[in-house]
């Protein structure tokens, strides 16, 4: 190796430590496709448990849990796994799963090949559900508020689902209050996709997210671009 490339070599080193920050790979961000997913899939969903439309939108729902919802949220954690985004990775593989399983329970159950299972099995897998999604919230500390908020709001709506389930009065209003928080929740998904999806095209920060302080020198920034940041990088 000639002077001149090491030269070169050295420069591009001491660049990126006055910089800080180093983002692995350079890669399409799948965020905003995970976060669509899931919020249009949600909100049609919050439409029947709300009773603002009639109950077969579950069933329009559910093809979009195949599809929509779980087979392209599911390619969008795949596709984290390729930006080297743990996070990412497990968060949009778990809920894009999640989808796919509810709808072809359903289907499986309108096919009378399943018998529906009792509420004490919903309560328990809803509950389930909002406890993965808290352990998830644990991990957000080092994101945005946004995504912080997007993640501990999906496990509050998970256990008011739960407490909904079965035939009584208070269950049915308690499952049209969760309605209306899962139409919260699947707002704050698309206001998160699209901050990170026009953050992408105009190459700024268009709508603000408020980004949290690294934890660990690490910092999620935008939900699926993962920064190494190094607070003493640069200083003399």
């Amino acid at each position: 190796m000639s002077s001149d490339s090491i030269a070169l070599l050295a420069q591009r080193l001491q660049a990126l430590q006055e910089e800080g920050i180093k983002v692995n790979p350079a890669t399409a961000n799948p965020a905003p496709l995970g976060l669509y997913g899931f919020a249009l899939t949600t909100a049609l969903l919050q439409g029947q448990k709300t009773g603002l439309t009639e109950p077969t939108t579950g069933q329009l729902a559910m093809g979009f849990g195949f599809f929509f919802g779980g087979l392209a949220q599911f390619c969008a954690g795949l596709l984290e796994y390729q930006r080297r985004n743990t996070f990412g990775t497990v968060a949009f593989c778990c809920y894009g799963a999640f989808w796919m399983s509810l709808a072809i329970y359903q289907t499986l159950v309108a096919a009378e090949v399943f018998a529906p299972v009792p509420v004490e099995g919903d309560r328990l897998m809803l509950t389930l559900w909002g406890i993965l999604t808290f352990l998830l919230w644990l991990c957000t500390f080092h994101t945005n508020v946004v995504t912080c908020w997007l993640f501990f709001s999906l496990a509050i709506l998970f256990w008011l689902l739960a407490g909904g389930v079965g035939p009584s009065d208070e269950r049915v209003t308690l499952t049209k209050v969760a309605g209306g928080w899962g139409f919260m929740v699947a707002a704050v998904a698309f206001y998160d996709g699209t901050a990170a999806l026009m953050k992408d095209v105009y190459g700024k920060q268009i709508l603000p997210v408020f980004p949290l302080k690294p934890v660990n020198k690490v910092s999620l920034g935008d939900f699926g671009t993962k920064r190494f940041v190094d607070p003493e990088a640069g200083k003399a």
